[in-house]
Parts: structure tokens; C-alpha cells; sequence
């Protein structure tokens, strides 16, 4: 007859686990340390608080156009907005009528004029229209009439 394999337990070795504490390593006995002497502290008065001059600008990070130096603005508690003379002549409001307004109008060669229209029934407001033909000279203020009777605020 053949003989019967022989069959070892594992030993266990300390070692660590995440999963039981029966593989916790043995504890080792506290070490006990020389007590440790600290040198006297010596207490300095704080130091002396100096004015500190304004904060200066950072240095830009990039520099395009040379070494010139910049100059910080100077801020005042006011705004002040300029308007161009151009522009102040469009912030003017047409009259409260019934009149269709032009804006950025042009007359065209036969007399026609194309513009963006408001305050029309007929057509939607910022719509480009051309209109039949009225008299040569069309200017900004004027109210035209075309020959098929339809009146226009020029702006």
C-alpha cells in the first residue's frame, strides 16, 4: 500500500492586516526616554511698527512696446463720461406721433430711401426697408412723403 501524504499547518507570522487583528504583529514594550532639559526663554519686546509707504503696482507679468514705465492713474470719487457730438445728435427721441421713423437711412439714386424702420404698423421694428421714390435732398430731422402718400421720420 502506498503511504498517506503528511500534511503541515502553516505557522502564523506576525504581520499586518487590513481585514482582522488576529495578524496584528505583538506589541513591543515602551521604550522610556531621557527626560529632555528646554533652555530658558528670554522674552523680547516686539519690534518697532514702521509707516509703510503705499503699495507700488506689480510688475506686469508681460511687457509689449519696451521698458516704459507706468504710472498709476490718479482716481477721483467721479465718473465722467464724454459723449461725441455725433452721438448726442441720436439720443434725441422722435415725437410721440404716428409717424414711422428711419435710422441709418440713405437715398438711393432714383430718390427711393433705404433705412431701419420703427414705430410702424406695417412692419417690424429694426426691419430694412426701401420706400418708393420722394424728393431729392432727404435729410436727418425731415418728415417725407412718397408719391404713394406713406409719410417717413427721417433720424
Amino acid at each position: 500500500p502506498a503511504p498517506e501524504p503528511v500534511v503541515k499547518k502553516a505557522e502564523k507570522k506576525p504581520g499586518f492586516s487590513f481585514f482582522s487583528s488576529a495578524a496584528a504583529p505583538a506589541k513591543k514594550a515602551p521604550v522610556k526616554k531621557a527626560p529632555v532639559k528646554k533652555a530658558p526663554v528670554k522674552k523680547t519686546p516686539p519690534p518697532a511698527k514702521k509707516k509703510v509707504a503705499a503699495a507700488a503696482a506689480p510688475a506686469p507679468l508681460f511687457q509689449f512696446g519696451g521698458n516704459k514705465k507706468q504710472t498709476p492713474a490718479k482716481r477721483s470719487g467721479t465718473i465722467s463720461i464724454r459723449i461725441p457730438k455725433d452721438d448726442a445728435k441720436k439720443a434725441k427721441t422722435a415725437p410721440k406721433d404716428d409717424i414711422p421713423v428711419l435710422k441709418r437711412f440713405k437715398q438711393n439714386d432714383d430718390g427711393s430711401i433705404t433705412g431701419v424702420i420703427s414705430n410702424s404698423p406695417n412692419f417690424r421694428t429694426g426691419t430694412t426697408i426701401t420706400t418708393s421714390p420722394v424728393r431729392k435732398g432727404a435729410k436727418a430731422g425731415m418728415v417725407v412723403k412718397t408719391r404713394s402718400g406713406s409719410k417717413y421720420r427721417l433720424m
